[in-house]
């Protein structure tokens, strides 16, 4: 990792975002979705595979695309919780949740409220094991090199853990995670109880030079006002696959 983040990458870098100026963006979005523009909800998301699947499943121009490794630039992220009352296996993947929190601190619904005071949010109250009935999803904003848009990474709770050992990693190097790439990859490992599932995993794909560094805050700025105007709670279907009962 120590080696991997003094890498810078070449000038003339394939991502499309430094070829254009962010108001040529912003003019492009307008065009293209009107003048309400963005809503982090038609956001594509991209989720953990079931069963131990080790390959990253999208949509592209041409259909469905696989990839064995994600690799972009993580403008914004935020950690987010969704409760439901009825068992996710019960559940058709689209049911909306009971609560939810876009910052993981305040709750909308039932039973809302203080997140860290919510026997909901405590481990030991998923009925299933030992984890927690009120689910945490980390939404990473990835932009790839040849989107203008980012795809929400939706993290379960079993990915949470090594995306922050990431993110402790470049703050301890005082990395914004907006200045360098970012490759997520796919791991096959099992829980205490014996249940395959797949863990996400990090890995720098190299520093970018201070002006592209400074072209991704840009954009990061841009979004921004987007995750505290425009709801995106997490649905069932970004939970459903190695949640915390491997904890």
């Amino acid at each position: 990792m120590n080696n991997e983040l003094v890498k810078q990458e070449p000038a003339s870098s394939p991502f499309v975002i430094f070829k254009t100026p962010i108001s040529e963006i912003k003019e492009a979005v307008v065009t293209n979705l009107g003048e309400n523009g963005m809503n982090v909800a038609d956001f594509e998301r991209i989720k953990i595979p079931a069963g131990g699947g080790t390959v990253w499943t999208m949509q592209g121009l041409d259909g469905e695309e696989v990839s064995r490794e994600l690799t972009g630039i993580i403008v914004v992220w935020r950690d987010t919780r969704a409760y439901w009352s009825v068992p996710l296996d019960q559940s058709d993947g689209n049911m909306p949740p009971d609560c939810y929190s876009l910052d993981a601190r305040a709750g909308t619904g039932n039973p809302g409220g203080k997140c860290a005071e919510c026997p909901y949010a405590q481990f030991g109250s998923d009925p299933r094991g030992e984890g927690q009935a009120c689910k945490l999803v980390r939404q990473l904003f990835l932009l790839r090199e040849e989107n203008f848009l980012p795809q929400i990474v939706s993290l379960p709770p079993s990915s949470i853990k090594p995306a922050r050992q990431y993110f402790m990693r470049l703050a301890s190097k005082g990395v914004p995670c907006y200045s360098l790439i970012t490759k997520i990859g796919l791991e096959k490992t099992k829980n205490a109880q014996g249940i395959v599932y797949s863990r996400a995993t990090f890995t720098s794909g190299g520093k970018l030079t201070p002006e592209q560094a400074a072209r991704a805050k840009e954009y990061a700025v841009m979004l921004q006002p987007l995750l505290e105007t425009a709801p995106s709670a997490p649905t069932a279907k970004d939970v459903e696959y190695g949640d915390a009962r491997e904890s």
